[in-house]
C-alpha cells in the first residue's frame, strides 16, 4: 500500500482494516486484464508522447514479463492494481515505474478490467448454453424422442406430448437466455479507459486507441458514467438469473422423474451419489446442486442491485462489494450449463414406465371431447361435461379412458350424450399417439412439427456458434495487434 500512502495519509492500514477494505480475495479474476490494460495504456502514452521512448520500452518489457504470473494479492497490498504497479516499479525503478499511472486511475482501470473479465465469462457461458442446446436437440432427434410422455399441468396428467416436444420446450427457453446474453454483450463491451477518476485526463490520450487494443466495440463516453456505472453487471446477472430459473425447472422435473414413484428416467451414475447408510440410494446430486445454485444466483442479483441502490456519482468503494457476486453468478452458471449438457447426453428414459403411467392416466380426455365436437356437432362445453362425467365414473372403478374397451366407451358416450361415435373414432381418440399427431398446429407436439422444429433449431444453433466465434475472433485479433505493436517497440528499443 506504500504507493498510494505517504502523501495525504501517514502510515499503513492496520491488519483488520486492510483486510476489510481489500479486494484481494477476488482480484485474481481481473489480474490478466489489469496487465493488458496497462500495456494498452502505455502504448497510448507512447502515441501521445506523454512519456519517453526509453520509459515506454522499459514499461512494456516489465509488463510482458508479468503476463500470466501475477494472480494473487499479498496480504500487505491493497489490490491487484497496486500489485502490478509495484512489481513493474521493482523491475524498472521508481522513476520509470511512477510514469505508468500517468493519465489513468484505478477507477477507470477496474471498471475496464471487470468488463473484460465479464465479457470472457459471457462468451464462456454462451459456449456452455450452445452445448446444452445441442445435447437437447440431439436427444429430441433420436428415436426415443418419438416416445409419448404425459404432459403435465399442476403436476397432474394433462395431455400427451412426446419426449422430443418436452425437450424442445426446455431448449427454447434456454435459447432465449442465449439471446439475452448476446444482446447484453455490446453494452458490456464498452471501454471506460481514459475516464481516469471521473473527469477524464488532461493528457492527450486517444481513448479509442486504448479501446481498440483491448478489443472493445467502442467507448463508454461520459467519463463520470464510465467509472460509476455497473448496470452492465446487473443486466448480465439478470439474464443469468432467468437462465438459472429455467435450468432449475428442468432439474426439478428430472429429480421428480427419477423418483421411485415416477421412474421415468435412470440417473447417470456419475451424476448421482449413494447414502452413507442406505445402500439402495441413488441420489440426484448434480440436479440438486443446479436447483440450489439458482437460489444463489438470484441472491447474487439481489445483492448487486441492493449495493448499487442510491449510490451517488461517481465511484464509491461500495462497488467493490459487488464484484464477488458477479463472479459467483458467472461461475455458478458456467458450471451448471456444462454439467446439465453432460447429464442430458447420458440420462436414460424408461419408456415402458412412461407408457404404463400414460395408460393409467386419462390425458386423452381433451381429444375425446374434441372428437365429440368435430363428429357429434355439440358445443365444446357440453363435450367437456360429458367426458368429465365419464372420467369420474371410470375413476371410481380404478380405470382410465385408455384402459376401457372401446365398445364399452362408445356405449357410455351414447348414454351420456346421445351421440353414437364410430368405434374407429373412439379408438383414435384414446390413442396417445393419435392425440399427439392430430395436434399439428405450428409448434405442436406432432411428429411432423417436432421434425421441423428440430431442423430449424439446429440451423439456428449454427448461427449462434458463428456469432460467438465472431466475438471471440475480434478480441483475439485485437490482442494480436497489440502484441505486434509491443513487439515492434521492443525490437526498436533493443536496436537503439
Amino acid at each position: 500500500m506504500k504507493i498510494t500512502r505517504g502523501g495525504r495519509l501517514s502510515g499503513d492500514l492496520t491488519g483488520d482494516v486492510a483486510r476489510f477494505t481489500s479486494s484481494a480475495e477476488h482480484d485474481h479474476y481481473i489480474a490478466d486484464a489489469v496487465i493488458e490494460i496497462n500495456k494498452a495504456h502505455v502504448l497510448a502514452l507512447a502515441s501521445s508522447k506523454c512519456i519517453g521512448k526509453g520509459d515506454v520500452t522499459a514499461l512494456l518489457s516489465a509488463l510482458g514479463s508479468l503476463s500470466g504470473k501475477v494472480k494473487h494479492v499479498p496480504p500487505e497490498m491493497e489490490d491487484i492494481h497496486m500489485v502490478v504497479e509495484e512489481e513493474v516499479t521493482r523491475l524498472v525503478g521508481q522513476e520509470t515505474g511512477g510514469k505508468m499511472h500517468t493519465g489513468k486511475s484505478r477507477n477507470d482501470q477496474v471498471a475496464t478490467a471487470i468488463r473484460m473479465r465479464l465479457r470472457a465469462f459471457v462468451i464462456e457461458i454462451c459456449d456452455g448454453i450452445i452445448s446444452l442446446q445441442r445435447s437437447l436437440l440431439k436427444r429430441a432427434a433420436s428415436p426415443e424422442g418419438r416416445a409419448v410422455v404425459p404432459g403435465y399441468t399442476h403436476l397432474q396428467h394433462a395431455q400427451p406430448v412426446t419426449i422430443a416436444h418436452w425437450l424442445l420446450a426446455h431448449h427454447d427457453s434456454i435459447k432465449r437466455s442465449f439471446d439475452r446474453l448476446i444482446c447484453s454483450y455490446p453494452r458490456v463491451n464498452l471501454c471506460p479507459m481514459g475516464s481516469a477518476a471521473l473527469a477524464g485526463t488532461g493528457f492527450n490520450i486517444d481513448r479509442s486507441e486504448v479501446a481498440g487494443y483491448l478489443g472493445f466495440d467502442g467507448l463508454l463516453e461520459n467519463t463520470m458514467d464510465a467509472v460509476s456505472s455497473r448496470d452492465f453487471a446487473i443486466e448480465v446477472v439478470s439474464s443469468l438469473a432467468i437462465l438459472m430459473v429455467d435450468l432449475s425447472r428442468f432439474a426439478e422435473e428430472m429429480i421428480v422423474w427419477s423418483s421411485s414413484e415416477f421412474g421415468y428416467i435412470d440417473l447417470p451414475d456419475d451424476h448421482a451419489s449413494t447414502s452413507s447408510i442406505m445402500p439402495q440410494k441413488k441420489n440426484p446430486v448434480t440436479l440438486e446442486i443446479v436447483r440450489a445454485k439458482c437460489g444463489s444466483v438470484l441472491g447474487d442479483l439481489v445483492s448487486i442491485v441492493a449495493i448499487m441502490k442510491a449510490l451517488p456519482l461517481a465511484y464509491n468503494l461500495d462497488m467493490q462489494e459487488l464484484t464477488p457476486h458477479l463472479w459467483d453468478a458467472c461461475e455458478s452458471v458456467s458450471l451448471s450449463v456444462r454439467v446439465l449438457a453432460d447429464f442430458v447426453d447420458k440420462v436414460k428414459f424408461n419408456e415402458s414406465k412412461i407408457r404404463a403411467s400414460l395408460d393409467k392416466g386419462s390425458s386423452v380426455a381433451t381429444e375425446l371431447a374434441d372428437v365429440l365436437v368435430r363428429e357429434g356437432g355439440i358445443p365444446f362445453r357440453k363435450a367437456h361435461h360429458v367426458v368429465g362425467s365419464l372420467v369420474r365414473t371410470l375413476s371410481g372403478e380404478g380405470l382410465s379412458l385408455s384402459e376401457v374397451d372401446p365398445e364399452r366407451l362408445r356405449a357410455m358416450i351414447l348414454a351420456e350424450s346421445g351421440i353414437d361415435l364410430p368405434k374407429g373414432s373412439v379408438e383414435r381418440a384414446v390413442s396417445p399417439e393419435m392425440n399427439v399427431n392430430v395436434r399439428n398446429v405450428r409448434g405442436g407436439p406432432s411428429y411432423a412439427e417436432a421434425k421441423r422444429m428440430i431442423i430449424e433449431r439446429v440451423r439456428s444453433l449454427e448461427g449462434e456458434e458463428k456469432t460467438v466465434a465472431a466475438i471471440r475472433d475480434k478480441i483475439d485479433k485485437a490482442k494480436e495487434a497489440m502484441a505486434k505493436e509491443i513487439e515492434a517497440i521492443l525490437r526498436s528499443g533493443a536496436s537503439e
